[in-house]
């Protein structure tokens, strides 16, 4: 792994503008958690929380990741300045576990800025400042599968931000919510799937799982595998394409 082309994608990635931008758009699930809690008993409180959690962000944090992660790549396409990386002798298994490292930690900084919200909340409103922390692995699987998916989707497609965005909204917002077998295809529901596992959520988030589990191991698992079948693409596109 090269680290210099780690630090010089995530800085590029995460330029103020979409830094700002994305964290604000990953935060919305906690705003609304923090409102939703508001004037509530303690007990009515933490369902709320869990509620929002579970619900919200599938619609706002996945759109963040989406854009920050397909960004990657496609930002130095679009620049011109893809070809000046490949100038250093470097394999393309190399040039893509580096480019998944970036992506992956700018991923994980926008999810982590869009926890913090409902954390404060949950703190405030309840006096239980660890009521959010479960909600991290929520967070961070969504950050890690969003990535596997956007990175090499970046890469190989000039539109990639539509077709990210048909499959966040049409694909796990209607199919996936239509066509019961479809569920295990969903990155969220498999994020989700880990959050309910280690917490008591209320029927209306288990209810947008389907037919996926609930289980912390097995959504690690699930996102791990994504990981590395994400480097793999990517690795295949960059020999096939750019003979790295």
């Amino acid at each position: 792994m090269s680290w210099t082309l780690v630090r010089h994608l995530f800085g590029r990635t995460l330029r103020w503008k979409r830094l700002v931008g994305m964290s604000l758009l990953a935060s919305v699930g906690g705003v609304v958690a923090w409102i939703s809690m508001t004037g509530n008993p303690v007990d009515a409180a933490v369902l709320e929380y869990r509620e929002a959690t579970a619900i919200v962000p599938a619609a706002t944090l996945s759109i963040a990741l989406l854009i920050v992660t397909s960004a990657v790549l496609r930002d130095e396409r679009d620049e011109g300045t893809l070809p000046y990386i490949y100038l250093s002798p470097m394999s393309a298994l190399r040039f893509s576990v580096s480019s998944a490292v970036a992506a992956t930690t700018a991923a994980l900084v926008v999810a982590f800025i869009g926890w913090l919200p409902g954390w404060i909340g949950a703190g405030l409103v309840t006096g239980d400042w660890t009521l959010a922390v479960p909600a991290l692995l929520l967070y961070g699987l969504a950050a890690l599968g969003y990535a596997a998916v956007a990175l090499p989707l970046g890469y190989l497609i000039d539109r990639s931000l539509i077709v990210g965005l048909a499959y966040i909204f049409v694909w796990e917002g209607i199919l996936a919510s239509v066509v019961s077998g479809l569920g295990p295809s969903s990155i969220w529901r498999i994020a989700l799937s880990g959050y309910a596992g280690i917490e008591d959520l209320p029927l209306d988030a288990l209810e947008v799982l389907g037919t996926v589990t609930p289980g912390a191991g097995g959504a690690v698992a699930k996102v791990a595998g994504l990981f590395v079948l994400g480097v793999g693409v990517l690795t295949w596109a960059v020999r096939r394409r750019d003979a790295v």
